[in-house]
């Protein structure tokens, strides 16, 4: 799964929700959220079967990466993984839907931030202690290209 979830009465936005989940769930902070577009869910079933339903898909630049916490949903923390857009698109099983998300959000990381396209590479655990993030163009102090 990627951060994200229900807008809450607290969130003023769904990018307020999004920056609320990421960090709750991954401790990731997130900046310059931008919608990509909807996605269909035919049955609902998360939110208990609710019945067809739009999910609003969105891309942010990641700011920082914290060491893991708690997902105060779950009870548990939660692994997090470094994935390009489009093997992100393929582990979740998204189909074509996905794989155009995936294009949208690298198209946005290199229109909107400047950042290089995502070179596919082996998928890499992030430390549970976190990652320092340089300042120019959001990259883990790997240097690998960073997309979430």
């Amino acid at each position: 799964m990627l951060p994200g979830g229900t807008v809450k009465k607290t969130d003023a936005t769904p990018e307020d929700a999004l920056r609320r989940e990421a960090a709750e769930e991954a401790q990731l902070t997130l900046t310059d959220p931008v919608r990509l577009g909807w996605v269909l869910d035919q049955t609902g079933e998360v939110y208990g079967g609710v019945g067809p339903n739009a999910r609003l898909r969105l891309a942010a630049r990641v700011t920082a990466i914290e060491p893991t916490a708690v997902d105060p949903a779950t009870g548990r923390p939660l692994a997090r993984m470094l994935a390009t857009p489009a093997q992100a698109a393929a582990l979740l099983g998204w189909g074509p839907p996905g794989e155009r998300q995936a294009q949208l959000a690298a198209e946005t990381a290199r229109e909107r931030w400047g950042l290089p396209a995502a070179r596919a590479a082996a998928i890499e655990e992030i430390p549970a202690e976190g990652m320092r993030l340089s300042c120019s163009n959001a990259r883990p102090s790997s240097s690998r290209p960073m997309h979430l």
